[in-house]
């Protein structure tokens, strides 16, 4: 929970940052330019810069909330996968870090952030969990919510694999071209014209993206691992959890999209589709764990 409330934290403070400042001093510094100069360069570059970080802080509160939810939720009632999903996500998020070796920044907030985050990982690794009786209702078969649970916990997992899947694309995107066409459409100048004002402004946009999707991946775990081994019925709990995590962050990464201009129909594809599929999961397996079905419901 430690952890959940430090992603809270740091979620809060990136989207403060985001939504007024965007560029820091060190970043300035890093890349030779002032905030200014980049919008004299081209406006649209501050708005593109904006929306990286925006929607990264849109994915570290779906990240605490998850956090949160697994802590109180799971962890306290003994679930050892509710455990093991925090370990391995926290594991993977950690190990991100060091991609900055690929994009070349080293963002000096970022690094202090992360090693006050590592120790409380390290506690959350190294204490035992509590062993304590959870009680699970005895799971019906063949009823008319079981069935709809059923196709609700299929398109969950599709929907935290998809959170992967789309992480580890924009990752390597961001360690190797950095920018996709509709992002140079929206900017309205080339890869080259950029780099020929700083040769470290693209790296310094790279780490955002490369952040940005490193946090999906950090996300997806959790959201795929509920999917597989949490849902089922009577786990109101986690079904308030995916709901409460999810439905933020896309509230925010379309809203951020839309308020800058960036609405291109292929770059917001997957957005809705991940939405389209968190709210069907969860519409369809609402009965099923709120635990009310009627047990001879056909």
């Amino acid at each position: 929970m430690m952890l959940g409330i430090g992603m809270l934290i740091g979620g809060f403070l990136a989207l403060g940052i985001a939504s007024t400042r965007v560029v820091l001093p060190y970043d300035e510094v890093f890349c030779g330019l002032s905030r200014s100069q980049i919008e004299q360069f081209n406006p649209r570059l501050i708005q593109f810069m904006a929306h990286d970080r925006i929607s990264l802080a849109g994915v570290m509160l779906a990240i605490a909330g998850l956090y949160l939810g697994l802590g109180y939720g799971g962890m306290k009632q003994g679930l050892v996968w509710a455990r093991t999903a925090v370990l391995i996500s926290a594991g993977f998020g950690f190990a991100s870090f060091f991609l900055f070796l690929g994009f070349g920044y080293f963002d000096p907030f970022h690094g202090f952030v992360t090693a006050i985050m590592f120790q409380l990982y390290l506690q959350c690794l190294i204490n035992p969990l509590c062993r304590t009786e959870c009680c699970v209702s005895a799971e019906p078969r063949e009823t008319r919510a079981w069935r709809r649970g059923q196709w609700g916990q299929f398109l969950l997992v599709i929907h935290g694999g998809g959170l992967l899947a789309a992480g580890l694309v924009i990752s390597a995107a961001g360690c190797l071209e950095v920018f996709i066409t509709t992002d140079l459409e929206f900017l309205g100048v080339s890869r080259q014209e950029i780099a020929d004002l700083s040769d470290r402004l693209i790296p310094l946009i790279a780490h955002d993206r490369v952040t940005m999707g490193a946090m999906l991946i950090f996300a997806g775990i959790p959201f795929l691992y509920s999917a597989l081994h949490g849902i089922g019925r009577g786990t109101r709990w986690l079904w308030w959890t995916l709901g409460l995590s999810g439905y933020p962050a896309y509230r925010i990464t379309l809203g951020v999209h839309f308020a800058i201009g960036y609405t291109d129909v292929v770059h917001l594809l997957p957005v809705w589709i991940g939405l389209g599929l968190l709210t069907s999961g969860l519409a369809l397996t609402f009965e099923w764990a709120s635990g009310i079905a009627k047990e001879g419901a056909q």
